[in-house]
Order: structure tokens, then sequence, then C-alpha cells
């Protein structure tokens, strides 16, 4: 069969619904450590602990996250973005 036939089979049947399930709940749990880190960050710049460092560490792990759900919802690794 034609590989769009049977896309559009598996689509119409709802066999892609495990798959986009797994991949919203995956996006929902980075969605929730991005904001476990803003969170540490806002309770260490309020309780005035927060160095450059300590910073740019929680930024570059924000920044990570940002970019696994970018590649989670593109579903491929495009190393030119």
């Amino acid at each position: 069969m034609n590989e769009q036939m049977l896309e559009s089979i598996a689509e119409e049947r709802g066999y892609d619904r495990g798959f986009t399930a797994g991949t919203k709940h995956a996006h929902d749990l980075l969605t929730q450590y991005a904001q476990g880190l803003k969170h540490k960050r806002q309770v260490m710049e309020s309780e005035g602990w927060v160095k450059y460092d300590t910073d740019f560490h929680i930024q570059t792990g924000i920044n990570l996250v940002d970019d696994l759900k970018q590649l989670i919802r593109t579903g491929h690794y495009d190393e030119r973005a």
C-alpha cells in the first residue's frame, strides 16, 4: 500500500493516540521541570543567594529544557537550528 494511505488508515483508527499522549506527557513533564528551575531561581534571588555562576547554570538548564521540548514537538533533530 501507499505510505500516505497507510498513515491515513492509521489515523482514522486512532493508532497514533498512544504516541501523541506519550509526547504530550513528556512535554508536560519538561514544562514542570522548567517551572521548578525558575521557582528555584526566584527563591534564591529573594534570599540573596544568587551568584552569577549559579544563575548561569539554572538558565542553562532552562534553555536545555526548552530545546528538548522543541525536539519533542518537531520529532527530529536538526543540528542547523
